[in-house]
């Protein structure tokens, strides 16, 4: 990308408070106002319709009991986690089965089957080990 420079001035004041969080951040001068710059634009190109929701939330911010009942209800099939297991992100529609509370999938499966039917031999995969950069 070609750079090109430009010569600008600003209050003492605001160029003080940038040279102290750019300097906090280790970022260049060229980058803190590159970085203020993209965001500006960012910003202007947002449509009406994003200003317009934001707006809304500004005007009427959810309540706290509006947040914990979304998050209830959002949460609410997930099985209990136990350390060592995936997370309940892995798979939000099938909870995990810990191996200590059913060594046996198979007979994890029939015991869930409703009315002795057969349960369906379908496995989740097993969740990968991320490796590591450089592996």
């Amino acid at each position: 990308m070609k750079a090109v420079k430009i010569a600008i001035s600003v209050p003492a004041t605001t160029f003080a408070a940038v040279e102290r969080v750019r300097r906090r951040l280790g970022k260049s001068r060229s980058a803190a106002v590159s970085l203020a710059l993209e965001e500006w634009l960012r910003n202007i190109d947002m449509t009406d319709a994003d200003r317009r929701y934001i707006e809304g939330y500004r005007r009427r911010p959810e309540a706290l009991d509006e947040i914990a009942a979304v998050a209830a209800q959002s949460t609410a099939s997930w099985a209990a986690w136990e350390p060592g297991h995936a997370s309940r992100a892995a798979a939000p529609s099938r909870p995990q089965i810990s191996r200590a509370a059913a060594p046996d999938r198979a007979q994890a499966s029939r015991a869930a089957a409703p009315d002795g039917a057969q349960a369906s031999r379908a496995v989740a995969p097993r969740q990968r080990r991320a490796r590591s950069p450089g592996r």
